[in-house]
């Protein structure tokens, strides 16, 4: 569904995007339906709302970044592609998440208690699973139990995300009971418009909670490989009944409007500071057929991705050749391309490609020789060409071209090495998305070049980032900031 109007309030991407101020939050998207004595109506909207922003830029723009996507080509942008970011700038991710989501998911679970609607409970409570989900990917343990508390809490503990994430499962699980109840047993109007994720679609709402039981799940293969792909299978199945997200309709994503204020981020940033973000080259590389090492300027492969036009734009401008920047360097030649970069683009919370790659990813850690694990990863990419390709004359992407891609790309030879074909697959599907740093921390796919110049004190030896300082207000106000964040240490407890 599309959000037509916005938030009344600013909305800064760790510095690098600057969002208008519109309309009262009140007047956004309000069921008439729904109980006056809290507008749970308006503050559900506008808490999706804020959230699709803040995954897009607060933390997609800077995890992609990271792992050479994208790239910081130009301006204020330029210190996130070599990690010498003030830690300042990650205010704005902390506030994004903690004040203009987490806060207003709070008072739709309150409000939904006192009124007895265990619908909008149970989607507050996975939208909140999903918020702190991603604040412990970006920056480790954080304050969880103690946090929303405003003033009567104003030094919150910082909990250990080993104890958040076994909650975050416990969460989930208890949203699921909320959504399975008879419509009959919520006290008042049911979600519907107001919800601009799924529209008040229970059933889509438990696969996408399934789904992310799916996510967390993998995200432990560090500690217990097999552990972590059964309950992988466990959250997507239940017995040989499949439960995760079913198809591209019933994808999370937040869909944004045409006009100047209520634009996708992607877009706003473009329009709004263009040259800032480009394409990293390792993602160039190879939506042109390349290695993600090649020189940025190397012709195109003889198998060219597929997608290649919807996710990036020419260079230069009119042709038909696409280039990268090198991680490190300034300068910005292509850039997100038309199926992200327009105003009416979505925002992917997560989704069936997402799905398919974590069914295929624990069936290999489980038997790399399974047929199901070549079944699910050919399922994830043909989906993923349903989702973005919409030019049958595109010669790049006829369904010849896409059948050459799809059987060079899922030859397996049921061993170790197939994982890094799983998970490169995975990094283009899931282009913008935060998520794809959290695989490449896992796995260390793809194998990324070191960017240049990228060394601080912050990140001495110059490595990919694998975590976010804490940002300079919490280590300021906060007493309970554990000191001497960098962008490697303290370890996240999954990626030790």
């Amino acid at each position: 569904m599309k959000v037509y109007q916005y938030l009344n309030r600013i909305l800064v991407g760790a510095g690098i995007i600057t969002l208008p101020v519109a309309c009262s939050l009140q007047e956004t998207n309000v069921n008439p339906n729904a109980s006056t004595d809290v507008s749970i109506s308006a503050v559900l909207t506008g808490a999706e709302v804020a959230l699709g922003f803040n995954v897009g830029v607060n933390a997609g723009l800077i995890a992609n970044i990271y792992i050479q996507q994208a790239s910081g080509a130009n301006g204020d942008a330029a210190s996130f592609d070599n990690y010498t970011t003030s830690s300042q700038y990650f205010n704005s991710t902390w506030k994004g998440f903690y004040g203009d989501v987490l806060d207003e998911l709070k008072i739709v679970k309150t409000a939904a208690a006192q009124q007895q609607l265990p619908y909008y409970s149970g989607i507050a409570r996975i939208l909140s699973v999903y918020s702190y989900g991603t604040l412990t990917d970006l920056f480790g343990d954080i304050p969880y139990k103690e946090s929303l508390y405003g003033n009567n809490i104003t030094n919150p503990a910082y909990d250990k995300q080993e104890d958040i994430y076994k909650d975050l499962q416990a969460q989930l699980d208890s949203a699921l009971l909320e959504l399975a109840v008879p419509a009959a047993t919520n006290k008042g109007a049911l979600p519907a418009s107001d919800d601009v994720i799924f529209g008040g679609n229970t059933d889509r709402w438990k696969s996408f909670a399934y789904t992310l039981k799916a996510r967390y799940a993998i995200h432990l293969s560090k500690i217990n490989s097999t552990g972590a792909a059964q309950q992988v299978l466990a959250a997507l199945y239940d017995g040989s009944r499949y439960r995760g997200i079913a198809d591209n309709s019933a994808d999370a994503q937040v869909v944004f409007g045409a006009s100047t204020t209520n634009a996708n981020p992607f877009y706003q940033q473009n329009s709004n500071r263009p040259g800032w973000i480009g394409l990293g080259a390792s993602f160039v590389n190879l939506l042109n057929g390349n290695a993600v090492t090649d020189d940025p300027a190397k012709p195109e492969g003889p198998l060219v991705d597929p997608r290649r036009a919807y996710f990036a734009t020419p260079y230069p401008v009119g042709s038909a050749t696409y280039r990268g920047s090198a991680p490190g360097v300034s300068g910005a030649f292509s850039v997100i391309g038309s199926y992200y970069g327009t105003a009416t683009s979505p925002v992917i919370l997560t989704s069936f490609v997402e799905a398919k790659f974590l069914e295929a990813e624990a069936r290999w850690r489980i038997n790399p020789a399974d047929p199901l694990v070549k079944a699910s990863l050919e399922a994830a990419i043909k989906a993923s060409f349903a989702k973005v390709i919409s030019n049958s004359a595109d010669p790049y992407a006829t369904p010849e071209k896409q059948l050459a891609y799809i059987t060079a790309k899922t030859t397996l030879k049921g061993e170790s090495a197939d994982l890094n074909t799983l998970i490169t697959q995975k990094y283009i599907a899931l282009f913008l998305q935060p998520e794809a740093w959290s695989d490449y921390r896992r796995t260390g796919f793809p194998a990324l070049p070191l960017a240049k110049n990228a060394t601080s004190v912050a990140n001495p030896e110059g490595k990919i980032p694998r975590r976010i300082p804490y940002p300079q207000n919490e280590v300021s106000l906060n007493i309970h900031t554990p000191a001497g964040s960098g962008y490697q240490t303290p370890a996240l407890w999954w990626d030790k």
